[in-house]
């Protein structure tokens, strides 16, 4: 989805409804190796797409913060 705004220069607009409500967690969140290993997984697909970097990776890890403290 990234690739496709990106690259298409497609600016997304910001809908007040909630259209899909996930749990907190998952596979990918049950330990800290996974989470690294996915954090590895998600930076390489950030660069082989040309859509960010590191401060993209920060950026998605850090605004998932909040859902460990009931925010």
């Amino acid at each position: 989805m990234l690739r496709y705004l990106w690259k298409g220069r497609i600016r997304a607009a910001y809908i007040p409804e909630v259209l899909v409500k996930m749990r907190v967690g998952g596979e990918s969140n049950r330990s800290l190796s996974r989470i690294f290993l996915k954090s590895r997984e998600d930076y390489l697909a950030l660069r082989r797409n040309g859509v960010g970097g590191l401060g993209a990776l920060a950026w998605k890890n850090l605004s998932k913060v909040g859902q460990f403290f009931g925010a």
